[in-house]
């Protein structure tokens, strides 16, 4: 077992045409829950990925104990060329049901991939992920925060800008009964914001 997971973290994609490599369940995980498709994500190694998802397509959906999916940890490191296989090896099979299952996934504090990319200031993860499922921006996570309000909260201006611009109709919700509009004077005192709310759209 551990030299899978050793060669998912070095992205050792060689390693299942070995004869050790022909052996291993492809569905075992480490203590914390992580398949070896959550440790290729962390890797960040494409290659690795796609011979995974070739043989064991199934841990697309498979969450660890934070309730992550591969996905949310490949939009939360940045990774956007795995980000944008991951969700194309559910279109390309056709299966529109299963697309929207991985995209709108939360982890246990409600977080989609959506809210993690925010998080970490990943602008084009972001255009990707409302680009396949626009109504990503209307979840809110266990904190009632929509993906608007993280942006604003945050700072994250180029990232809010596309919200609105691409999603209308967007939650403006945020945590303790707070919405976008009290993010911006709380955190900003400046009306930039308060602009981009109400004078752009």
């Amino acid at each position: 077992m551990d030299e899978l997971f050793n060669a998912a973290i070095s992205g050792n994609v060689s390693f299942f045409e070995e004869p050790t490599g022909k052996d291993f369940n492809l569905e075992q995980v480490t203590e914390r829950g992580n398949s070896i498709l959550h440790l290729a994500a962390k890797s960040g190694n494409v290659q690795f990925m796609k011979k995974v998802l070739d043989l064991q397509r199934s841990l697309l959906l498979l969450t660890n104990c934070n309730g992550n999916t591969a996905l949310h940890i490949a939009a939360r490191l940045g990774h956007l060329d795995m980000t944008e296989l991951l969700i194309t090896t559910c279109a390309k099979e056709q299966e529109a049901a299963e697309k929207f299952l991985l995209l709108r996934k939360r982890n246990m504090e409600e977080n989609t991939a959506l809210h993690e990319a925010i998080r970490n200031n990943y602008y084009d993860i972001v255009k990707l992920l409302i680009w396949e499922d626009p109504v990503l921006a209307t979840l809110t996570n266990n904190a009632g925060e929509s993906p608007l309000f993280l942006a604003v909260d945050q700072g994250f201006f180029k990232i809010a800008h596309h919200i609105i611009d691409t999603v209308p109709k967007c939650f403006y919700g945020g945590r303790n009964n707070m919405n976008v509009s009290h993010a911006a004077v709380i955190r900003y005192q400046t009306s930039k914001y308060l602009q981009l709310l109400y004078l752009q759209k």
